[in-house]
């Protein structure tokens, strides 16, 4: 159960995190500050820290098989965007490799999440 409660507790926070990030990156979209590309490649980074803190935050808090801690909080989120994805536009090569890089980067959090000191 305690598990569980840790989950819930890292989504939450991407979750939170990832709402104002879209906040802001929808105002600097608006006012047209950057470009559709450099917008791109900021989105691209700023998702691979989201996954990576998810991964780090849930492991960190279990302190135990970081890997599969980070692994499990990731494809929970990946199996959301996979259906969004799947509603919206169909699913290529490009989105395969794009989620395996963020279920890689939660993972990579993960594992170092679990060797960090309290």
């Amino acid at each position: 159960m305690n598990k569980i409660i840790n989950y819930i507790k890292s989504i939450s926070l991407f979750l939170l995190i990832f709402i104002i990030y879209l906040l802001i990156i929808s105002l600097i979209s608006y006012f047209e500050l950057l470009s559709f590309k450099t917008i791109g490649i900021i989105n691209y980074i700023m998702i691979l820290l989201l996954f990576f803190i998810l991964g780090f935050k849930t492991s960190h808090l279990e302190q135990n098989k970081g890997y599969l801690n980070g692994f499990i909080v990731s494809l929970v989120l990946i199996i959301i965007f996979t259906i969004i994805t799947l509603i919206i536009d169909k699913i290529d090569f490009s989105k395969l490799v794009y989620f395996l890089t963020l279920i890689a980067s939660s993972v990579t959090g993960g594992i170092i999440g679990v060797n960090k000191k309290h």
